[in-house]
């Protein structure tokens, strides 16, 4: 399993979103699917990011909803 070695400061935004995605697909070119683990933040289901998503090797992985054990920011 490879690590993303893509810095993850992007805003919270759908638009954002979308550039870090097209970034994976070009870091992992020869890759069948990439799975993207998320937690339940609203962009993740915004239309654009959905859009996008349908044509794509990027699929979304969401956390389970009031589970702050598995989003590792909620451990600060």
């Amino acid at each position: 399993m490879a690590v993303c070695p893509v810095c993850c400061t992007w805003p919270t935004r759908g638009t954002s979103t979308i550039a870090l995605f097209q970034q994976l697909e070009q870091i992992y070119a020869v890759a069948t699917w990439i799975y993207v683990i998320c937690d339940n933040a609203r962009y993740y289901r915004s239309k654009a990011v959905q859009d996008y998503i349908k044509d794509s090797r990027i699929k979304l992985v969401f956390l389970s909803p009031y589970a702050p054990n598995l989003n590792f920011i909620e451990r600060l």
